[in-house]
């Protein structure tokens, strides 16, 4: 023995020193004496760059012209529904102040959605951060472009709590999913600490809830300490590696109405593309696929087993703790909706294939408004469709009606 110290085994970057154990029980998720309450509703929007983030627009609009915003009392997110999720947050208080009016939600959240999806590049802006600005990392760098596309340099603190925002991500050292919203920040692992007293904006939590591995690096968080984990790295990236879906966040809630949106990429049975003929990669390509189908279909098929064991529940009778409420759709999902809804509202706007939608390639770079109208329409439909189904309690009066889409909006 010579007294030198074997080198750290490093596994996905993450030295040995690093593993950790869970956190106490004390460092877990807060009491929330609403988690109960059948009056509120639940929104979850999953990853998928503009394709979902333009969808849970539409789911948004769909809820505020129902008359259902003010009863939203959860919102989370994953990736590109993330950037819906930080545009509804940092405006909330104005859209309250406005009543809640759907005019509103169009000029704060729909019009620069609609300006940076259709008229900026995320990738040419990414080149010209990095050229600007070269000690900053490509994460750090998306994140200020969300401040100056959106608005999103509110610091996270300082959200309306009224409306719990959580901007999922997933830490590369613990293997668990990352929560930031305007209260804590941390995982089960490491525990969780306040977020204020931390740099950390709207944008910041978007912009690592985004942060696809390899396009993008994984952020650490420096000079932040947790309760546990004997002061272990934190290494976050996208949200969607471990729940695409945004669900762990909510999936505790007995009693309010979840809407969850999955507007993940679709698994291409038999599909062929340019990186098949790639030896190693196209395998570690197709296996990660794979991965990716196996995960949300696991979640989607647990959670539409807990909203049907709610439905089965008997009238008068408590459901079960295991039970949910709540719809879950995909962009392609089909179903038979009620006369009440399908009666002047087309399930296809402009003839525009559901299936093709659903297969809408997976960017933050320009996207044609032809596309973009039709990707916010397709959520606005599928909501409707689908709280008239099976939640028709909740829509009282006449239902919307498809409006015109406001002007986009450039900041």
């Amino acid at each position: 023995m010579n007294g030198h110290q074997p080198p750290p085994v490093e596994t996905i970057g993450a030295a040995n020193h690093n593993l950790v154990t869970p956190c106490h029980e004390g460092q877990r998720q807060a009491h929330d004496p609403t988690r109960k309450e059948r009056s509120y509703i639940a929104l979850a929007f999953s990853g998928g760059g503009w394709r979902a983030a333009l969808a849970a627009a539409g789911v948004l609009r769909f809820v505020c012209e129902a008359g259902l915003l003010p009863r939203v009392r959860w919102v989370s997110s994953v990736s590109g529904g993330s950037v819906l999720n930080g545009l509804l947050a940092v405006s909330r208080e104005r859209i309250a102040a406005a009543d809640f009016a759907p005019e509103a939600l169009d000029a704060e959240v729909i019009a620069p959605l609609l300006g940076a999806a259709r008229e900026r590049s995320l990738a040419m802006a990414l080149l010209r951060g990095a050229w600007r600005a070269p000690w900053r990392t490509r994460t750090g760098v998306l994140a200020d472009q969300l401040a100056k596309w959106l608005g999103l340099g509110v610091p996270l603190a300082d959200l309306d709590q009224s409306c719990s925002h959580v901007f999922n991500a997933a830490n590369e050292t613990t293997g668990v999913r990352f929560n930031f919203d305007a209260q804590r920040i941390g995982d089960y692992v490491i525990g969780f600490r306040e977020t204020a007293g931390t740099p950390m904006r709207v944008a910041d939590a978007v912009a690592m809830s985004a942060a696809v591995p390899g396009p993008f690096n994984p952020m650490p968080l420096p000079g932040i300490r947790f309760p546990c984990g004997e002061g272990a790295d934190t290494r976050i990236v996208d949200g969607g590696v471990y729940d695409n879906l945004g669900l762990e966040a909510i999936d505790d809630l007995h009693g309010p109405c979840l809407i969850v949106l999955s507007a993940g990429g679709l698994f291409r049975t038999g599909w062929r593309g340019v990186l098949d003929h790639v030896p190693v990669l196209s395998s570690l390509k197709r296996a990660e696929a794979l991965l990716y189908r196996q995960t949300t279909a696991l979640r989607t098929r647990t959670m539409i087993e807990r909203f049907k064991v709610w439905e089965a529940t008997p009238p008068g009778q408590e459901p079960p703790p295991f039970a949910r409420r709540g719809v879950l759709f995909g962009i392609a999902s089909t179903l038979r909706a009620p006369e009440r809804w399908t009666q002047g509202r087309p399930e296809r706007l402009d003839g525009e294939d559901p299936i093709k939608l659903a297969q809408y390639k997976t960017t933050f770079n320009k996207i044609e408004p032809g596309v973009a109208e039709a990707l916010m329409y397709r959520g606005w439909w599928l909501a409707g469709a689908t709280l008239c189904t099976y939640h028709a309690d909740l829509l009282a009066g006449d239902l919307p009606v498809w409006r015109e889409l406001p002007p986009a909006r450039v900041w």
